[in-house]
């Protein structure tokens, strides 16, 4: 991943509030969120984590399983597991061929995956709304949604505030990635906007979740529809609304 070419999408903040957000960058953290237990439910995260065949979701009851290969890929039952592989053959190479020597994950890696999960709702809508993908669904072919994070000290035993976040940029596909891996998200996108598409969505997005200091890179394919958001609409000052709910540990 070109991460300096990625970096220079950074925009500290948003425009109200560019000042407060430098304030926290040189003081290392924002201050500590406030734990409000009524958002913690978290039945739209539930109803987002699905099998990634039958797309059957943990609100529904369902216990999960991970790929045994590559530890990310979630499935309902080995039947889908095996239907799956087809489809899922290429990202499990791709997955493990990033993955450290001797396999498994950093625990640095684990975690933002985990915080990207339980933020999954916000960070889908703030896409479709950045990517316009609803009035024009092709730009979620040639662009990629970006969040700039860095790891808190304090929070960080909750899993929804291990990071906070410092930006947003939409940013085009061939600046995120060198030709080779270009070559693979191309791919890997073509292959989650069809699986999207035959669930009854209207496509995939790219969103890429880029921790500063340590450098972690977390790339999620996130399906949208032309229907209304789960969550309420963040409007044209998405990134306000994104940044906030990040960095208050809100929970859909």
């Amino acid at each position: 991943m070109n991460m300096g070419c990625l970096v220079d999408y950074l925009t500290i903040g948003c425009e109200c509030c560019e000042f407060q957000y430098n304030l926290w960058l040189i003081n290392g953290e924002p201050p500590p969120p406030q734990h409000r237990p009524a958002d913690q439910r978290g039945l739209l995260h539930k109803g987002l984590m699905q099998c990634q065949f039958c797309f059957k979701s943990k609100r529904e009851g369902v216990t999960f399983f991970r790929c045994g290969a590559c530890q990310i890929e979630i499935y309902c039952s080995k039947e889908c597991q095996k239907k799956a592989w087809g489809r899922h053959k290429e990202k499990c190479a791709i997955n493990r061929k990033y993955q450290p020597a001797g396999g498994g994950e950093p625990k640095p890696m684990k975690d933002l995956r985990a915080f990207t999960s339980k933020h999954r709702p916000s960070i889908s809508a703030a896409a479709a709304a950045a990517l316009g993908v609803k009035k024009d669904p092709a730009r979620a072919q040639e662009s990629v949604f970006a969040i700039f994070l860095r790891p808190r000290r304090s929070g960080a035993a909750r899993v929804e505030t291990a990071f906070w976040a410092l930006g947003a940029a939409v940013v085009p596909m061939r600046a995120t990635f060198p030709p080779d891996q270009l070559a693979e998200m191309r791919a890997q996108h073509r292959s989650a906007h069809e699986l999207n598409v035959a669930n009854g969505s209207s496509g995939a997005m790219a969103v890429v979740l880029m921790c500063i200091d340590p450098n972690v890179v977390n790339v999620v394919m996130m399906g949208f529809g032309d229907g209304p958001s789960p969550v309420e609409s963040p409007g044209p000052r998405w990134k306000h609304w994104l940044l906030q709910r990040l960095n208050d540990g809100l929970v859909a």
